[in-house]
């Protein structure tokens, strides 16, 4: 029935259809098994769908701000009473999150597993990779390469990362297959592009063809970001930012591609990283563990020398804005030193 009534068919039904989605006997019920986490990744999604047109097209009235807060809420619960379930489809859900709704993709990307402990991301000399947790893949309990097969882009990537087709070859026409839909990128299959990548590197069947495949997807990442336009790269970035999670191989993988991107690559490229690991944490908490952690390596250690690239002074709000955020996690730090 929730189907049928789904806010995308019955506009005029969406309220009455989150508070029965969202109910006390029904959402907790369908989630505490296993066996209703499909389905409740169902609901959720499609109510997020229902948001994205009014969003992107700017018609945000008092009804629209009143259901994003209904959904909100609706997150904050799962997130607290069932993280497990969250953690799992996070990925998913994300896909349909509009691009400028930071906070609630951090909601939904915040999310770990209740038996986890977080290690304090400011711990000095903290070392990702000597984490026990970055051995263990996370649960991704559906198909994550339908968008991507959508596009036509999973057998050649896997190509490139099984190295039998070159990066440079293959990165030439990436972004026009994710762009393929009509006037915008298709973000479910570029979000998949990145998590599919991470996902092929870990199931490497030894340390050196893992490390093999990491150096193509570095290659190839670096060439379809210097051909993207603004953005086709901004999406790109921010799937890769959709990975910095809780302690995971992914976070590891996709932390150590964030940093080895900024090093390699040219400022615009660099500020794009810059834009969205530091948008992410402007809005209101929680932060998600490993973007903490790896914008706090950006900014702290001088190999990557943040402060030298000009986007960091291209205008006294920028610098205001980059002088908070260093402060805020480096308080040691006055403004003036890191500008």
């Amino acid at each position: 029935s929730l189907r049928l009534l789904d806010p995308g068919l019955v506009p005029g039904f969406s309220f009455v259809w989150l508070m029965l989605a969202s109910h006390r006997f029904f959402l907790p019920r369908l989630v505490e098994s296993r066996a209703g986490w499909a389905l409740a990744a169902e609901l959720l999604e499609r109510q997020l769908r229902f948001l994205e047109p009014f969003v992107e097209a700017d018609q945000i009235g008092e009804p629209v701000k009143l259901l994003y807060r209904g959904i909100v809420c609706v997150i904050l619960v799962v997130l607290h009473d069932f993280p497990e379930f969250l953690a799992s489809y996070a990925l998913r859900l994300s896909d349909a999150v509009p691009t400028n709704c930071v906070q609630l993709r951090n909601l939904l990307l915040s999310a770990y597993p209740r038996d986890m402990r977080l290690p304090e991301p400011l711990t000095p000399n903290l070392k990702i990779d000597l984490l026990a947790e970055i051995t263990q893949s996370p649960d991704i309990p559906y198909d994550h390469t339908v968008p991507l097969e959508r596009v036509g882009l999973r057998t050649g990537l896997e190509a490139v990362l099984s190295l039998q087709r070159a990066p440079a070859e293959f990165a030439s026409g990436v972004m026009a297959a994710l762009h393929s839909n009509g006037a915008h990128y298709d973000v479910a299959a570029v979000n998949a592009f990145v998590l599919h990548t991470l996902v092929r590197i870990t199931q490497a069947t030894d340390d050196a063809a893992r490390e093999a495949a990491q150096r193509m997807a570095l290659e190839l990442l670096c060439a379809v970001l210097s051909g993207a336009d603004p953005e086709g790269r901004y999406l790109v970035v921010s799937a890769i930012a959709n990975q910095l999670r809780f302690p995971s191989t992914h976070t590891y993988l996709g932390s150590r591609m964030v940093l080895a991107l900024f090093s390699k690559s040219d400022d615009a490229v660099c500020e794009c990283i810059a834009r969205v690991l530091i948008e992410r944490i402007l809005v209101n908490r929680p932060f998600p563990w490993g973007l903490l952690v790896t914008l706090i390596e950006l900014l702290r250690n001088p190999f990557y020398a943040f402060w030298s690239h000009g986007f960091t002074r291209e205008s006294p709000q920028i610098a205001e804005i980059l002088n908070a955020v260093s402060t805020s996690i480096h308080p040691s730090d006055p403004p003036s030193t890191a500008a």
